[in-house]
């Protein structure tokens, strides 16, 4: 049944939507024009119905080929920053869905606008902060490596002491200590158009090593509930810096939420999810891993700039944490998100591409 045949009620909520909404035919031809679809894409609704989808101007083949993909995939899919080719006023990105409603093929597509230009100049700001950060992070380079190498060679003695129940702390605090004096080698050297070497990384081996730090350090009283699919295959990232933004984020919910900390660390498998990376080549991104926490949630007054260098809701925060997880999620190609759950709490979701599609 399609949406021209619902009820009235259905039609009130689709056109209550802040948003393009149009229903596509199984002949790819416009059969439905709702919500904010005559504003963003110029055009009365009586010159769109029975139009050409394909035909659409700015947007016509992205949109008739994702809708012809759900269609034959019987399945929703997004497709995000998709580029405006021809003028739709001030609109220069969109993010399509498409989402089969009948068995007879006919797809219900949202079409909601985003404008690029106010992200373009925060990214330059964001740039020219790291590149303040950097001097600072020259200099401090060469004062970590000292105390570091002090940490380590204690760890090894404490090793010998200990019985083997607890052997595996110190095993675990030089490991880390040599992943720190990793980063830092690397701070002497910072450059902020520096990329990092790609590889095949297990994301599960990361989110374990991840959590055991969690559990032996900084939220060792905090519940922590680990919800993994196994069969998720190798994500495209460096390994380190995967192991740097996860800790970073669960950093985060821990100290949000106090000391009756429940944090919930998911992963999974997302169909659907695209993205138009740089170079314009769309990607999928479909290894999705959710970290959520029952702390106050995101602050309204800073959400929309959350991932900004030197913002912060923590008292004395620095506010370089999620800027670098922005930053290194985004040399993998992937997508960070952060949000608040309706249920309470916060919830940062990272969206990977797969190994296997980078070859």
């Amino acid at each position: 049944m399609v949406i021209n045949q619902q009820p009235d009620q259905d039609k009130h909520i689709l056109n209550s939507l802040r948003q393009g909404v149009l229903t596509i035919d199984t002949n790819n031809c416009i059969a439905g024009v709702y919500a904010y679809s005559e504003a963003i894409l110029g055009r009365s609704k009586e010159s769109l119905l029975e139009s050409e989808l394909i035909l659409l101007r700015g947007i016509g083949k992205d949109a008739h080929s994702l809708v012809n993909r759900a269609r034959e995939e019987n399945t929703p899919l997004n497709s995000y920053d998709v580029p405006v080719l021809q003028p739709l006023g001030d609109i220069e990105l969109v993010d399509l869905q498409a989402n089969p409603i009948d068995h007879e093929g006919t797809i219900l597509l949202s079409i909601l606008p985003r404008r690029i230009t106010a992200f373009l100049e925060k990214r330059d700001d964001v740039e020219a902060a790291a590149r303040s950060v950097s001097g600072l992070a020259a200099m401090l380079a060469h004062e970590v490596k000292n105390p570091l190498s002090g940490i380590r060679g204690a760890a090894q003695l404490m090793g010998r002491a200990l019985d083997e129940k607890h052997a595996r702390l110190p095993e675990l605090i030089c490991k880390e200590v040599d992943r720190i004096k990793d980063l830092v080698d690397n701070l002497e050297n910072f450059n902020t158009s520096e990329q990092d070497d790609l590889e095949a990384v297990n994301i599960h081996e990361v989110l374990d090593h991840v959590l055991n730090l969690a559990a032996a350090g900084f939220a060792s009283g905090a519940t922590i509930r680990p919800r993994f699919d196994p069969s998720l295959p190798p994500v495209v990232g460096n390994y380190d810096r995967l192991v740097q933004i996860f800790l970073n984020l669960v950093k985060n919910a821990a100290e949000a939420a106090g000391e009756n900390a429940d944090i919930t660390v998911s992963s999974a498998y997302r169909h659907g999810i695209w993205m138009r990376g740089k170079d314009g080549i769309r990607t999928r991104l479909p290894i999705e891993i959710t970290i959520r926490d029952n702390g106050p949630g995101i602050p309204a007054a800073i959400s929309s700039h959350l991932f900004d260098p030197f913002v912060s809701a923590k008292e004395g925060g620095a506010g370089l944490g999620l800027s670098l997880v922005a930053r290194y999620i985004s040399n993998f190609g992937g997508s960070v998100t952060a949000d608040n759950h309706p249920e309470g709490g916060a919830l940062f979701k990272v969206q990977l591409a797969m190994f296997e599609d980078a070859n």
